[in-house]
Protein backbone atom coordinates (compact mmCIF):
# COMPACT_ATOMS: atom_id res chain seq x y z
CA UNK A 1 0.00 0.00 0.00
CA UNK A 2 2.05 3.36 -0.80
CA UNK A 3 0.74 6.59 0.51
CA UNK A 4 -1.77 8.72 -1.69
CA UNK A 5 0.23 11.70 -3.35
CA UNK A 6 3.62 11.00 -1.89
CA UNK A 7 5.99 13.67 -1.51
CA UNK A 8 9.49 13.61 -2.90
CA UNK A 9 12.58 15.66 -1.83
CA UNK A 10 14.89 16.38 -5.11
CA UNK A 11 18.11 17.46 -3.46
CA UNK A 12 20.63 18.24 -6.65
CA UNK A 13 22.80 20.95 -7.46
CA UNK A 14 22.25 20.88 -10.97
CA UNK A 15 19.63 22.80 -12.52
CA UNK A 16 19.27 20.15 -15.61
CA UNK A 17 19.25 16.87 -13.54
CA UNK A 18 16.53 18.26 -11.25
CA UNK A 19 14.31 19.66 -14.23
CA UNK A 20 14.79 16.41 -15.54
CA UNK A 21 13.81 14.27 -13.08
CA UNK A 22 10.99 16.42 -12.23
CA UNK A 23 9.65 15.94 -15.95
CA UNK A 24 9.53 12.07 -15.18
CA UNK A 25 8.05 12.14 -11.65
CA UNK A 26 5.54 14.43 -13.52
CA UNK A 27 3.89 11.19 -14.67
CA UNK A 28 3.20 10.05 -11.11
CA UNK A 29 0.63 11.40 -8.68
CA UNK A 30 3.95 12.88 -6.81
CA UNK A 31 4.32 15.47 -5.07
CA UNK A 32 8.05 17.19 -5.72
CA UNK A 33 10.00 19.48 -3.62
CA UNK A 34 13.14 21.14 -4.79
CA UNK A 35 16.45 21.85 -2.34
CA UNK A 36 19.90 22.86 -4.00
CA UNK A 37 22.13 21.90 -1.25
CA UNK A 38 22.07 19.74 1.74
CA UNK A 39 21.72 22.46 3.73
CA UNK A 40 18.38 23.82 2.60
CA UNK A 41 17.56 20.18 2.62
CA UNK A 42 18.35 19.47 6.14
CA UNK A 43 15.94 22.19 6.91
CA UNK A 44 13.50 21.59 4.63
CA UNK A 45 13.15 18.03 6.40
CA UNK A 46 13.21 19.34 10.09
CA UNK A 47 10.08 21.68 8.85
CA UNK A 48 7.81 18.91 7.45
CA UNK A 49 7.14 15.61 6.17
CA UNK A 50 8.21 14.00 3.03
CA UNK A 51 7.83 10.27 2.06
CA UNK A 52 11.25 9.84 0.06
CA UNK A 53 14.65 12.03 -0.73
CA UNK A 54 16.27 11.62 -4.01
CA UNK A 55 19.68 12.78 -3.09
CA UNK A 56 22.81 13.83 -4.99
CA UNK A 57 26.55 12.96 -3.84
CA UNK A 58 28.26 15.39 -5.65
CA UNK A 59 27.10 18.94 -3.98
CA UNK A 60 28.34 22.41 -2.93
CA UNK A 61 28.63 23.00 1.10
CA UNK A 62 27.90 19.54 1.81
CA UNK A 63 27.62 16.72 -0.19
CA UNK A 64 25.35 13.71 -0.37
CA UNK A 65 27.16 11.55 2.06
CA UNK A 66 27.10 13.93 5.02
CA UNK A 67 23.32 15.14 4.26
CA UNK A 68 22.63 11.31 4.78
CA UNK A 69 24.40 10.70 7.67
CA UNK A 70 22.93 13.36 9.42
CA UNK A 71 19.04 12.53 8.40
CA UNK A 72 20.31 9.74 9.93
CA UNK A 73 21.89 10.17 13.04
CA UNK A 74 21.10 13.96 14.19
CA UNK A 75 17.77 14.29 13.03
CA UNK A 76 17.49 10.27 13.77
CA UNK A 77 14.97 9.32 10.91
CA UNK A 78 15.93 6.01 10.76
CA UNK A 79 12.65 4.76 8.24
CA UNK A 80 12.63 7.63 5.77
CA UNK A 81 13.93 5.95 2.28
CA UNK A 82 16.87 7.78 0.91
CA UNK A 83 17.95 7.01 -2.65
CA UNK A 84 21.84 8.70 -3.99
CA UNK A 85 21.40 9.98 -7.41
CA UNK A 86 24.69 9.82 -8.66
CA UNK A 87 27.39 9.41 -11.50
CA UNK A 88 30.04 7.53 -9.22
CA UNK A 89 29.54 3.94 -9.48
CA UNK A 90 32.64 3.09 -8.19
CA UNK A 91 32.18 -0.03 -5.09
CA UNK A 92 33.98 2.34 -2.82
CA UNK A 93 31.38 5.09 -3.66
CA UNK A 94 28.81 2.97 -2.83
CA UNK A 95 30.19 1.24 0.12
CA UNK A 96 30.53 4.60 1.56
CA UNK A 97 26.98 5.15 0.76
CA UNK A 98 25.68 2.16 2.31
CA UNK A 99 27.28 3.26 5.68
CA UNK A 100 25.37 6.41 6.11
CA UNK A 101 22.21 4.85 5.65
CA UNK A 102 20.98 5.17 2.08
CA UNK A 103 18.39 2.53 0.94
CA UNK A 104 19.41 2.41 -2.60
CA UNK A 105 21.31 4.10 -5.77
CA UNK A 106 20.48 5.09 -8.88
CA UNK A 107 22.95 5.86 -11.60
CA UNK A 108 23.45 9.16 -13.85
CA UNK A 109 21.70 10.15 -16.34
CA UNK A 110 18.49 8.71 -14.68
CA UNK A 111 16.39 5.94 -16.24
CA UNK A 112 12.68 6.44 -16.24
CA UNK A 113 11.43 2.64 -15.54
CA UNK A 114 14.55 2.29 -13.27
CA UNK A 115 13.89 5.66 -11.19
CA UNK A 116 9.61 4.50 -11.13
CA UNK A 117 10.43 0.66 -9.90
CA UNK A 118 13.03 2.01 -6.99
CA UNK A 119 10.90 4.92 -5.74
CA UNK A 120 7.61 2.49 -6.18
CA UNK A 121 9.51 -0.02 -4.07
CA UNK A 122 10.78 2.27 -1.13
CA UNK A 123 7.48 3.81 -0.95
CA UNK A 124 5.99 1.26 -0.39
CA UNK A 125 8.05 -0.15 2.66
CA UNK A 126 7.42 3.59 3.81
CA UNK A 127 4.62 2.80 3.76
CA UNK A 128 4.28 -0.64 6.08
CA UNK A 129 7.03 1.23 8.87
CA UNK A 130 4.67 4.12 9.05
CA UNK A 131 1.52 1.37 9.18
CA UNK A 132 3.10 -0.67 11.82
CA UNK A 133 4.41 2.94 13.56
CA UNK A 134 1.00 3.51 13.85
CA UNK A 135 -0.29 0.34 15.04
CA UNK A 136 2.40 0.53 17.75
CA UNK A 137 1.29 3.91 18.59
CA UNK A 138 -2.68 2.53 18.79
CA UNK A 139 -1.44 -0.61 21.09
CA UNK A 140 0.13 1.65 23.53
CA UNK A 141 -2.73 3.73 23.63
CA UNK A 142 -4.90 1.05 24.43
CA UNK A 143 -2.45 -0.30 26.77
CA UNK A 144 -2.23 2.84 28.45
CA UNK A 145 -6.44 3.05 28.62
CA UNK A 146 -6.27 -0.69 30.24
CA UNK A 147 -3.72 0.33 32.79
CA UNK A 148 -5.42 2.65 34.32
CA UNK A 149 -8.90 1.07 33.82
CA UNK A 150 -7.17 -1.68 36.02
CA UNK A 151 -5.71 0.62 38.21
CA UNK A 152 -9.24 2.35 39.12
CA UNK A 153 -10.66 -0.91 39.60
CA UNK A 154 -7.79 -2.04 42.11
CA UNK A 155 -8.38 1.13 43.89
CA UNK A 156 -11.99 0.98 43.93
CA UNK A 157 -11.77 -2.59 45.51
CA UNK A 158 -9.38 -1.05 47.79
CA UNK A 159 -11.90 1.52 48.86
CA UNK A 160 -14.46 -1.02 49.63
CA UNK A 161 -12.55 -2.73 51.98
CA UNK A 162 -11.54 0.58 53.06
CA UNK A 163 -14.93 2.10 53.44
CA UNK A 164 -16.18 -1.29 55.03
CA UNK A 165 -13.42 -0.74 58.12
CA UNK A 166 -13.35 2.73 58.87
CA UNK A 167 -17.26 2.15 59.33
CA UNK A 168 -16.75 -0.57 62.00
CA UNK A 169 -14.61 2.14 63.42
CA UNK A 170 -17.30 5.08 63.34
CA UNK A 171 -19.53 2.65 64.96
CA UNK A 172 -17.06 2.06 68.14
CA UNK A 173 -17.31 6.28 67.86
CA UNK A 174 -20.81 6.50 67.87
CA UNK A 175 -20.91 3.89 70.94
CA UNK A 176 -18.45 6.12 72.44
CA UNK A 177 -20.29 9.37 72.04
CA UNK A 178 -23.52 7.60 73.14
CA UNK A 179 -22.47 6.52 76.40
CA UNK A 180 -20.50 9.92 77.33
CA UNK A 181 -24.36 11.64 76.43
CA UNK A 182 -26.51 9.14 78.66
CA UNK A 183 -23.67 9.73 81.15
CA UNK A 184 -24.38 13.64 80.87
CA UNK A 185 -27.71 13.27 80.81
CA UNK A 186 -27.70 11.14 84.40
CA UNK A 187 -25.42 13.32 85.50
CA UNK A 188 -27.90 16.31 84.55
CA UNK A 189 -30.92 14.99 86.16
CA UNK A 190 -28.81 14.88 89.55
CA UNK A 191 -28.72 18.25 89.83
CA UNK A 192 -30.79 19.20 92.71
CA UNK A 193 -31.05 23.02 91.95
CA UNK A 194 -31.87 22.23 87.85
CA UNK A 195 -28.87 24.09 86.78
CA UNK A 196 -27.43 22.79 83.81
CA UNK A 197 -23.52 22.37 83.68
CA UNK A 198 -24.62 21.95 79.70
CA UNK A 199 -26.33 24.75 77.19
CA UNK A 200 -28.79 22.35 75.60
CA UNK A 201 -28.18 23.53 72.28
CA UNK A 202 -24.75 22.32 73.07
CA UNK A 203 -26.35 18.85 73.95
CA UNK A 204 -28.66 19.35 70.75
CA UNK A 205 -25.47 19.25 68.43
CA UNK A 206 -24.02 16.33 70.79
CA UNK A 207 -27.08 14.13 69.63
CA UNK A 208 -27.06 15.04 66.40
CA UNK A 209 -23.64 14.27 65.79
CA UNK A 210 -23.85 10.73 67.34
CA UNK A 211 -27.06 10.19 64.73
CA UNK A 212 -24.83 11.47 62.08
CA UNK A 213 -21.71 9.93 62.81
CA UNK A 214 -24.62 6.18 63.38
CA UNK A 215 -25.86 6.83 59.85
CA UNK A 216 -22.24 7.54 58.43
CA UNK A 217 -21.17 4.09 60.01
CA UNK A 218 -24.32 2.47 58.56
CA UNK A 219 -23.24 3.73 55.27
CA UNK A 220 -19.39 2.92 54.98
CA UNK A 221 -20.44 -0.53 55.55
CA UNK A 222 -23.16 -0.29 52.92
CA UNK A 223 -20.55 1.26 50.67
CA UNK A 224 -18.59 -2.41 51.38
CA UNK A 225 -21.36 -4.57 51.31
CA UNK A 226 -23.81 -2.40 48.91
CA UNK A 227 -27.40 -2.11 49.87
CA UNK A 228 -30.76 -0.16 49.29
CA UNK A 229 -30.71 3.30 49.33
CA UNK A 230 -33.14 5.35 51.60
CA UNK A 231 -34.46 8.81 50.03
CA UNK A 232 -36.75 11.17 51.26
CA UNK A 233 -37.79 14.26 50.46
CA UNK A 234 -35.91 17.56 51.67
CA UNK A 235 -35.74 21.02 51.85
CA UNK A 236 -31.89 22.24 50.73
CA UNK A 237 -32.23 25.19 53.11
CA UNK A 238 -32.91 23.24 56.13
CA UNK A 239 -30.06 20.49 55.18
CA UNK A 240 -27.40 23.65 54.63
CA UNK A 241 -28.42 25.14 58.06
CA UNK A 242 -27.69 22.15 60.13
CA UNK A 243 -24.68 21.19 58.57
CA UNK A 244 -23.29 24.77 59.03
CA UNK A 245 -24.26 24.89 62.59
CA UNK A 246 -22.82 20.99 63.15
CA UNK A 247 -19.69 22.72 61.96
CA UNK A 248 -19.37 25.63 64.06
CA UNK A 249 -20.44 23.83 66.89
CA UNK A 250 -17.44 21.23 66.07
CA UNK A 251 -14.73 24.30 65.47
CA UNK A 252 -14.51 23.01 61.69
CA UNK A 253 -14.99 26.86 61.01
CA UNK A 254 -13.82 28.69 64.01
CA UNK A 255 -11.99 31.19 62.34
CA UNK A 256 -13.97 32.08 59.43
CA UNK A 257 -16.81 34.03 58.13
CA UNK A 258 -19.52 31.94 56.82
CA UNK A 259 -22.44 33.36 54.90
CA UNK A 260 -25.23 31.46 53.63
CA UNK A 261 -27.56 32.55 50.91
CA UNK A 262 -30.22 30.93 50.82
CA UNK A 263 -33.87 32.19 49.09
CA UNK A 264 -37.17 32.14 50.86
CA UNK A 265 -39.12 29.24 49.23
CA UNK A 266 -38.27 25.86 49.92
CA UNK A 267 -35.97 23.78 47.11
CA UNK A 268 -37.26 20.52 47.97
CA UNK A 269 -34.90 17.75 46.40
CA UNK A 270 -35.12 14.07 46.60
CA UNK A 271 -32.40 11.78 48.00
CA UNK A 272 -30.72 10.53 50.83
CA UNK A 273 -30.23 13.25 53.71
CA UNK A 274 -26.96 11.79 54.85
CA UNK A 275 -25.41 11.18 51.80
CA UNK A 276 -26.41 14.84 51.04
CA UNK A 277 -24.92 16.27 54.69
CA UNK A 278 -21.85 14.03 53.98
CA UNK A 279 -21.67 16.73 50.48
CA UNK A 280 -21.98 19.74 52.19
CA UNK A 281 -19.49 18.48 54.95
CA UNK A 282 -17.00 17.54 52.26
CA UNK A 283 -17.22 20.94 50.42
CA UNK A 284 -16.96 23.41 53.29
CA UNK A 285 -14.36 21.10 55.22
CA UNK A 286 -12.73 21.64 52.05
CA UNK A 287 -12.92 25.52 51.87
CA UNK A 288 -11.98 25.51 55.49
CA UNK A 289 -9.07 24.03 55.40
CA UNK A 290 -7.66 26.03 52.47
CA UNK A 291 -8.55 28.65 54.36
CA UNK A 292 -6.08 28.34 56.77
CA UNK A 293 -2.92 30.36 56.73
CA UNK A 294 -4.48 33.54 54.86
CA UNK A 295 -3.20 36.46 55.94
CA UNK A 296 -3.57 38.82 53.66
CA UNK A 297 -7.88 39.10 53.56
CA UNK A 298 -10.75 38.33 55.84
CA UNK A 299 -11.46 34.57 55.30
CA UNK A 300 -14.95 33.59 54.03
CA UNK A 301 -16.80 31.14 52.59
CA UNK A 302 -19.96 31.50 50.81
CA UNK A 303 -22.69 29.34 50.22
CA UNK A 304 -25.55 29.99 47.63
CA UNK A 305 -28.66 28.21 46.90
CA UNK A 306 -31.15 28.58 44.11
CA UNK A 307 -33.71 27.09 42.23
CA UNK A 308 -32.60 26.81 38.49
CA UNK A 309 -36.72 27.41 37.30
CA UNK A 310 -35.41 26.93 33.76
CA UNK A 311 -34.48 23.30 34.00
CA UNK A 312 -35.82 22.23 37.45
CA UNK A 313 -32.62 21.85 39.14
CA UNK A 314 -31.51 22.61 42.28
CA UNK A 315 -27.73 24.53 42.09
CA UNK A 316 -25.30 24.79 45.48
CA UNK A 317 -22.22 26.43 45.22
CA UNK A 318 -19.73 26.51 47.72
CA UNK A 319 -17.39 29.33 47.52
CA UNK A 320 -14.46 30.98 49.43
CA UNK A 321 -11.48 33.47 48.75
CA UNK A 322 -8.61 31.17 50.06
CA UNK A 323 -5.84 29.30 48.41
CA UNK A 324 -6.90 28.03 45.24
CA UNK A 325 -6.05 25.14 42.99
CA UNK A 326 -3.04 24.66 40.99
CA UNK A 327 -4.63 24.97 37.05
CA UNK A 328 -2.69 21.41 36.71
CA UNK A 329 -4.63 19.61 39.61
CA UNK A 330 -8.27 20.64 38.17
CA UNK A 331 -8.77 18.38 35.74
CA UNK A 332 -7.87 15.68 37.74
CA UNK A 333 -8.85 17.19 41.23
CA UNK A 334 -11.87 13.86 41.32
CA UNK A 335 -9.52 11.06 40.78
CA UNK A 336 -9.41 8.90 43.74
CA UNK A 337 -6.32 9.67 46.17
CA UNK A 338 -5.12 12.97 44.33
CA UNK A 339 -4.91 15.59 46.74
CA UNK A 340 -3.22 18.91 46.90
CA UNK A 341 -3.26 19.17 50.95
CA UNK A 342 -0.33 18.39 52.42
CA UNK A 343 0.65 14.78 53.50
CA UNK A 344 -1.54 13.73 56.59
CA UNK A 345 -3.90 16.53 56.15
CA UNK A 346 -6.12 14.82 53.40
CA UNK A 347 -7.15 10.77 51.80
CA UNK A 348 -7.59 12.65 48.26
CA UNK A 349 -11.28 10.05 49.02
CA UNK A 350 -13.06 13.31 49.90
CA UNK A 351 -13.97 14.74 46.34
CA UNK A 352 -14.53 11.39 44.22
CA UNK A 353 -17.32 10.31 47.12
CA UNK A 354 -19.00 14.14 46.67
CA UNK A 355 -19.12 13.35 42.90
CA UNK A 356 -20.10 9.70 43.33
CA UNK A 357 -23.17 10.87 45.13
CA UNK A 358 -24.51 13.60 43.23
CA UNK A 359 -24.36 11.81 40.08
CA UNK A 360 -25.79 8.91 41.77
CA UNK A 361 -29.26 11.47 42.27
CA UNK A 362 -28.82 12.46 39.01
CA UNK A 363 -26.57 15.83 39.34
CA UNK A 364 -23.16 17.01 38.32
CA UNK A 365 -20.25 18.36 39.91
CA UNK A 366 -17.87 21.48 39.06
CA UNK A 367 -15.23 23.41 40.31
CA UNK A 368 -13.97 27.10 39.37
CA UNK A 369 -10.26 28.14 40.63
CA UNK A 370 -8.10 31.19 40.48
CA UNK A 371 -4.74 30.04 42.41
CA UNK A 372 -3.90 32.16 45.43
CA UNK A 373 -7.57 33.57 44.80
CA UNK A 374 -9.65 31.08 45.66
CA UNK A 375 -12.42 28.20 44.34
CA UNK A 376 -16.21 27.42 44.12
CA UNK A 377 -17.21 23.96 44.16
CA UNK A 378 -21.11 23.84 42.53
CA UNK A 379 -23.58 21.28 42.50
CA UNK A 380 -26.85 20.40 41.48
CA UNK A 381 -29.44 17.76 41.48
CA UNK A 382 -33.44 17.40 40.64
CA UNK A 383 -36.04 19.45 42.38
CA UNK A 384 -38.53 16.68 43.86
CA UNK A 385 -41.71 17.03 41.85
CA UNK A 386 -44.47 18.52 44.30
CA UNK A 387 -46.97 15.84 45.53
CA UNK A 388 -50.98 16.61 45.56
CA UNK A 389 -52.49 19.25 47.08
CA UNK A 390 -48.75 21.11 46.85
Amino acid sequence: MMPENPTILLVDDDDLTRKLVVTLLAQKDYQVVEAENGVLALRYLRERAVDLVLLDVMMPEMDGFETCRRIREDMGDLLLPVVFVTALDDRESRIQGKAVGADDFLTKPVDAVELFARVDNLLKVKAYHDLRANQQQLLEEELTRTRERLIRADRLATLGTLTAGVGHELGNVATIISTARQMIEFKMEEEVNGEHMIEPRVMAALVSAENHVQTHSKRLLAYGRPGPDTSEAMDLRDVITEVLEMLRISAKTKYVAVEADLPDSPVMVTANRTRVEQVLVNLVGNAADALAGIKDRAPTINIALRERREDRRAECAVEDNGCGIPAADLESIFDAYHTSKPPGKGTGLGLPVVQGIIRSYGGEVTVSSDHGEGSCFTFDLPVADSGPGQ
